[in-house]
């Protein structure tokens, strides 16, 4: 009975210890001039909220209007990056748009979408561009 007490004792404290690890970040607020792909869905042009909701996990949405998207990622980088400001990285195939990277702290790694099999479409027809938008600042600020 007291190692029962003992180890939920143990589970609840470590859970307790490790809840702001897995808390949503407050993101950063960024204006996309153009509509765009987040995984399976299509956004429209406007102002967009990125935040991680859970490790691996990101939600991009609109604060001006209807529109969210939540996708699994995976770390992308992992050295010193040259640019430390928080922004969105997103593929461009003419006037298609895909959201491929997202950096929201000023540290690595930042977080790298799966390409979707409408981006890998547009990718064999080649003429792939980068378009890279700074974020305004926290969320909520």
């Amino acid at each position: 009975m007291k190692n029962t007490r003992a180890m939920v004792s143990a589970i609840f404290a470590l859970f307790i210890l490790l809840t702001p690890v897995f808390a949503q970040s407050g993101g950063y607020k960024v204006q996309v001039p153009f509509g765009f792909a987040v995984g399976k869905h299509t956004l429209a042009a406007g102002e967009y909220q990125v935040s991680v909701v859970k490790p691996g996990m990101l939600q991009v949405r609109r604060t001006d209007g209807a529109g969210i998207a939540t996708v699994i990622t995976a770390n992308a980088g992992g050295g010193p990056s040259q640019d430390l400001r928080p922004r969105l990285i997103f593929h461009n195939y003419g006037n298609q748009y895909f959201l491929s990277q997202v950096w929201i702290d000023d540290v690595n790694p930042g977080h790298e979408l799966f390409a979707s099999a409408a981006e890998l479409e547009y990718a064999r027809a080649g003429g792939q561009g980068q378009t890279i938008l700074v974020a305004k600042g926290q969320a909520g600020k």
